[in-house]
């Protein structure tokens, strides 16, 4: 039997390691019309930088990353929407495009 919580010596804190079983997540772009599938794709997620800063826990300061790794965008973006809708145009001749305004269907004016 395993106690529900930790215990530390006093001023420090308890550290408990638990296994995860969270899964990746996975987006499928896809375009159908009434009587067939006209694309389908599956976009895997980027690697992210780790955005986390780091707190020294004695004496509440804040540190900021000491890499100098830029973040990426994580996940599907607009412009993995923009590209899937340049490959899936040709097949959609003579067809409507109904979206609703997800924030990657939309895309900033410059």
């Amino acid at each position: 039997m395993r106690p529900s919580g930790g215990s530390a010596k006093k001023g420090k804190p308890a550290i408990a390691i638990t296994s995860s079983t969270r899964a990746g997540s996975q987006t499928i772009l896809g375009a159908i019309s009434s009587k067939f599938v006209v694309s389908m794709e599956l976009q895997s997620p980027q690697e992210e930088w780790s955005k986390r800063i780091k707190i020294d826990f004695y004496n509440r300061k804040r540190k900021a990353p000491t890499s100098n790794k830029k973040s990426v965008p994580r996940g599907t973006v607009t412009g993995h929407y923009l590209v899937f809708l340049e490959k899936t145009i040709d097949g959609m001749k003579g067809r409507y495009i109904v979206m609703d305004n997800a924030p990657i269907h939309t895309a900033k004016k410059k």
